[in-house]
């Protein structure tokens, strides 16, 4: 059966992880037309061996399950190598650590069986922690964590807002007009910069084309321990003020200026965030509220182009 649509899964040293993450794909057993393709960036772990057993696990009736390896350091290229891979007309890139819903890969196959003309889509997302949540970890950081709920209607993004990296879609062919994800931006080995995601969605937006919420593409993101420290959380932030840096690169003042009155809002909207947690006596959420931002504006004004 040829599939309409390919999930992949780009993976960095996460054997652990990504076992579980092909286990909750592969429980479900679904007549439709998919495949799920691992991109493994150069990986020095369990992880070749991971995929392997699960391709000698599928029956032959199974859904493919193909690997290939992409040695070019970096998530972008891995991803641009698996949009180049895949044998669908549709592409959907999941993480590496989530759990699948029963509903997902159908919403996703229904989603562009109905909207065959639809060009970028995203689904829902919630945390799944594997460790305890800190005291300073606030529901308004857990995007930082991959959350992402926009509610439970189908609907159009609005323009402030776009999908996250972990459940979002896109049809092929919209990557030959707009180009791939750029390489200058996104996570590469141990680094935390990103902004490659909102990039590409600016420039699918700046062609007129609507992105959706798929309620029902929905999944958990697997939070461990060593993503809930101060230290990592600093790191992100940090990371997002470099890439919003790279990302801005040649952008008009206008731009730019637009960019930071959206900063700026951001931060002001933190105060009676933080008034509130005082207000309840949670002191370490307030603060992180405005480390958080310091730390975004601190990536941006000391990194080098």
């Amino acid at each position: 059966m040829q599939p309409n649509v390919t999930f992949i899964i780009c993976s960095y040293n996460r054997a652990h992880y990504l076992d579980d993450t092909l286990d909750s794909l592969l429980q479900w057993k679904y007549d439709l037309p998919y495949e799920l393709l691992v991109v493994d960036n150069n990986s020095d772990d369990e992880t070749p061996g991971i995929v392997k057993k699960y391709q000698e696990s599928i029956d032959k009736d199974g859904k493919p399950l193909r690997y290939i390896k992409e040695t070019q350091q970096g998530l972008s290229h891995a991803r641009n190598r698996g949009i180049n891979e895949a044998n669908a007309s549709y592409v959907v890139f999941l993480d590496d650590d989530i759990r699948a819903t029963e509903s997902l890969i159908p919403a996703w196959i229904t989603f562009f069986e109905e909207y065959p003309d639809a060009v970028a889509a995203g689904g829902k997302i919630h945390v799944q922690f594997d460790a305890p949540r800190p005291s300073w970890m606030s529901h308004f950081l857990l995007p930082l964590l991959g959350h992402h709920d926009l509610g439970s209607t189908f609907k159009t993004y609005p323009n402030n807002k776009y999908p996250f990296g972990g459940n979002m879609g896109f049809k092929k062919e919209v990557f030959e007009s707009i180009g791939p994800f750029d390489t200058a931006l996104g996570r590469k080995g141990k680094s935390l910069n990103a902004g490659e995601e909102k990039e590409l969605f600016r420039r699918i937006r700046e062609n007129h084309d609507d992105i959706y919420y798929l309620p029902n593409a929905f999944l958990y993101h697997r939070v461990d321990a060593t993503r809930l420290t101060k230290d990592y959380i600093k790191k992100q932030a940090l990371g997002l003020g470099k890439s919003m840096k790279l990302r801005l690169r040649g952008a008009s003042t206008a731009t730019k200026i637009k960019n930071w009155l959206s900063e700026i809002i951001k931060l002001l909207g933190s105060a009676p965030l933080a008034l509130w947690y005082l207000f309840n006596l949670q002191l370490s959420k307030a603060a992180m509220l405005f480390q958080f931002r310091r730390w975004i504006w601190k990536g941006y004004f000391k990194s080098s182009d």
